[in-house]
């Protein structure tokens, strides 16, 4: 069996033109590494080398040799990637999430179901967020409405609506209810990490300008002392208490109104049916 470090060695010369140039770069002797190259050639029974008077050049069955081991060092690198991905996933679950409310609950859950298991969430808007479960980016994800596909699974969580905060003497600070095309033009305070809410409050509202917030105390400060609109949900509500000197309303837009799903492939269902007994339980209470 020829050791993987004599095909190293042997691309490393071809990449420097010289045993001095590559024994350097190899951190060796120029003399260990021109006995490397002779035990090659002994170990694969051919002449690699053309031997002139203080110059070692390949001939045409080095130069045939070196494309093979270039080939055989990237099937090893591969090889060891491929391996250290598959670890990773047996002993990590990785979820990604279309917003943030859910994810402290949800990646306490799994740390109390899957114990030794390393939890890795990802909060992403990307629409895509489906097909990384198809290509394994993710093991589990949550998304904001129930995937289509018979390849996947999923059962449904938490709902949650979307709010705006306006100050008392906003022009629009009466109405029982408003669509976000009704705000559009103003400047909103937003927080940063909101996922997919992101992509639907630009996408009604393009002339709107958004101030984003990447701290959430910085964020309710300013909200408290300043006129700019702010979002918020009835899921923050129930679980921090309502904005106080603000007037809350409803955003009517259907898309503003979502149903979380949590989401595997069917053929990881067994694996986290824990999981789903867990949510389907904590719904029908």
């Amino acid at each position: 069996m020829i050791e993987i470090h004599l095909f190293e060695q042997l691309a490393a010369f071809a990449d420097c033109g010289t045993l001095s140039a590559a024994a350097e770069q190899l951190h060796i002797s120029q003399p260990a590494l021109s006995r490397s190259m002779q035990r090659l050639e002994e170990e694969l029974g051919v002449s690699l080398f053309e031997r002139q008077k203080s110059r070692l050049t390949l001939n045409e069955t080095g130069e045939l040799a070196v494309r093979y081991a270039r080939n055989l060092l990237l099937q090893e690198q591969s090889m060891i990637q491929q391996l250290r991905d598959f670890d990773r996933k047996r002993r990590t679950i990785c979820v990604g999430s279309c917003a943030p409310v859910l994810i402290p609950d949800f990646v306490t859950l799994l740390s109390r179901l899957y114990k030794g298991m390393t939890i890795s969430t990802e909060l992403t808007g990307d629409p895509r967020l489906p097909e990384y479960v198809r290509e394994g980016r993710y093991q589990m994800a949550i998304l904001h409405e129930k995937p289509e596909g018979e390849d996947l699974y999923s059962v449904p969580m938490e709902s949650e609506r979307l709010y705006v905060t306006l100050p008392p003497v906003h022009p629009l600070a009466d109405a029982d209810g408003l669509y976000l095309e009704d705000l559009d033009g103003q400047t909103f305070l937003l927080y940063s990490q909101i996922g997919f809410w992101d992509e639907l409050c630009r996408r009604k509202m393009p002339s709107a300008r958004f101030l984003l917030q990447q701290d959430m105390d910085v964020l309710g400060e300013l909200v408290a002392n300043s006129a700019f609109p702010a979002f918020t949900t009835d899921y923050v509500m129930q679980h921090t208490g309502a904005v106080p000197d603000r007037i809350v309303i409803p955003i009517l837009d259907a898309e503003a109104s979502v149903t979380y799903h949590c989401t595997c492939l069917q053929s990881e269902k067994a694996r986290f049916r824990q999981v789903f007994e867990h949510i389907l339980t904590a719904r029908s209470r």
